[in-house]
């Protein structure tokens, strides 16, 4: 072990180690035209424990230096209420980034799963955050591509092989799609059976028209995620805090122009679809901060965008084959295409949803991102 390394925990977000946690990736990621920054205030959220997960789990950040020279940062979490609802005794590495070299990764693993052990923990995994709505895993393929906004992380070639390295196995996949404007498209025939079953289901397509009707719409969703979502290994209920957290980042940076949802024969939501701008070169130019230009950045962004990222699709399973996925479907691309976008990624598709991964062959969806939680005993 070098003994000029020294891991330090991150107490206050404006403090020397506070703004060295949050700068650090972009000295990592100088050149990498690939990497999208974080929004420096859910950094700040993160490290003052505002984050609606501190309400019910634990967590602390760390930064590793070698003298003055920063050179790794990372999250521990101990999600309390997700192990209680799950029968679990996990603990959970995120945020992991570092300088590519062994002593600093040893030492990275080592303090985890200290950290771990000291807390009862039978599991150690990650790199994860704060719920299923949270983008997991380090980036195993699709290095030449840009991160999805702030959806999914990017990471450097050599991070999975520092945790295979360290004793760490894979979990779980969670791949994206690419789909273009050209090749995407729901089969005639398949779409005509569709329209038939779902008359005779009773469901129909909606869409919200401003920003207030977004926000009612948020709230929809997280309740059908807490209702029907439960069959998820990763599955725990959302609080009420949480999900306003959510509905929050949904109206800050989603086009309700983009999003369709189908609803029941009673109006009940029953599944939805939730494209999203890609807005990854303003929040580039804007370093994270979210200041007056930059908002104005992404707004026009948002109007420009000929890439958007879907990162939200969901039907209750007694719809699934009565004709309302091929609906969602077929309004998407009618609606990209409508407005000009040329390509879509779908992201964070488990590689056990067998059936989505299917339906996205059906509409000439090609794998070309894949990122990787990994797992060990603690």
């Amino acid at each position: 072990m070098n003994d000029r390394l020294t891991i330090r925990p991150v107490r206050e977000a404006r403090s020397r180690l506070g703004r060295a946690f949050f700068s650090f990736p972009f000295g990592l990621y100088r050149d990498n035209p690939n990497w999208v920054p974080p929004f420096a205030r859910g950094v700040r959220r993160i490290l003052e424990q505002r984050h609606p997960f501190f309400e019910h789990s634990r967590g602390e950040a760390f930064v590793v230096t070698e003298g003055a020279l920063v050179v790794g940062r990372f999250l521990m979490l101990e999600p309390v209420l997700y192990n209680s609802h799950a029968g679990r005794r996990d603990v959970r590495i995120g945020m992991p980034e570092a300088i590519d070299r062994d002593d600093v990764w040893d030492a990275i693993v080592a303090h985890a799963r200290a950290w771990a052990t000291r807390r009862g923990a039978e599991r150690l995994i990650g790199p994860q955050l704060f719920s299923p709505m949270d983008g997991a895993g380090v980036l195993v393929e699709g290095f030449d591509r840009r991160a999805s906004m702030t959806m999914m992380p990017y990471h450097h070639p050599y991070v999975h092989r520092r945790f295979e390295a360290a004793g760490f196995t894979k979990y779980k996949d969670f791949v994206s799609a690419i789909l273009t404007s050209e090749g995407y498209q729901v089969p005639d025939k398949v779409l005509r059976v569709a329209r038939i079953a779902a008359g005779r289901s009773g469901l129909s397509l909606d869409r919200p028209r401003t920003r207030r009707q977004l926000r009612s719409l948020g709230s929809e969703v997280g309740a059908l995620y807490n209702r029907a979502w439960g069959d998820h290994e990763e599955f725990r209920p959302l609080t009420a805090s949480e999900l306003a957290s959510i509905v929050d980042d949904l109206v800050a940076v989603a086009d309700p122009e983009l999003i369709t949802v189908l609803r029941g024969p009673r109006g009940d939501l029953a599944g939805f679809v939730l494209p999203f701008p890609d807005l990854s070169p303003a929040l580039q130019r804007g370093r994270g901060y979210l200041g007056l230009r930059t908002l104005l950045d992404v707004r026009r962004e948002r109007r420009r965008a000929t890439h958007c990222i879907v990162n939200g699709l969901g039907i209750l399973p007694e719809y699934r084959n009565r004709g309302g996925t091929a609906l969602m479907y077929a309004d998407l691309a009618e609606r990209l295409q409508g407005r000009g976008i040329r390509t879509a990624e779908m992201t964070q598709i488990a590689e056990t949803t067998d059936l989505m991964l299917s339906d996205l062959e059906t509409m000439g969806g090609e794998v070309y991102k894949r990122h990787r939680v990994y797992e060990t005993s603690a």
